[in-house]
């Protein structure tokens, strides 16, 4: 009896799958908050780290919430794991490397805008929780058959 965390049938595979639903409920919550909330809050969060020109950054406080928001509900929900995963460990790193630049250059960010106004984290602590993401990501990819248990992707193969 395999009792590693690809074990589909034993507790590493209840892990990963607890795993892949909590990285889709970060993702969808902190997604939602950004998109219900005014774009104009998060854009002036986007000009805080002074990476991007204006144009780019309105670009992105009006899309990145909704591809965060729809990648977590895909998460959740188990369908186009291998891709949604990938997609997650992609923003994961995109923001590690965008908060990392901040911490560095001791830019004076109080709000790190990863759930609109629903928490505010420091950077540090943003850095450590997109880590903590990007492994989870990674771990659900790399047992995709265990962490995909009970999602859609593996509903609609076997009908098939």
């Amino acid at each position: 009896m395999n009792s590693g965390l690809g074990d589909q049938e034993g507790s590493g595979g209840s892990i990963m799958v607890w795993l892949r639903l909590l990285v889709g409920t970060i993702f969808t919550v902190s997604g939602f908050e950004k998109a219900v909330g005014t774009s104009a809050n998060f854009l002036y969060i986007i000009q805080q780290y002074q990476i991007v020109p204006l144009p780019l950054a309105r670009l992105a406080s009006e899309v990145f919430p909704w591809v965060e928001l729809l990648t977590g509900l895909f998460i959740l929900l188990g369908l186009w794991l291998p891709v949604t995963l990938r997609v997650s460990a992609l923003i994961s790193s995109s923001l590690m490397l965008l908060v990392g630049q901040a911490i560095l250059r001791r830019l004076p960010i109080d709000n790190c805008g990863c759930f609109g106004e629903l928490v505010h984290l420091p950077l540090g602590a943003v850095f450590f929780v997109d880590l903590g993401m990007l492994a989870a990501a990674l771990a659900c990819l790399r047992y995709l058959s265990a962490s995909g248990r009970f999602g859609l992707d593996r509903l609609c193969s076997a009908t098939k």
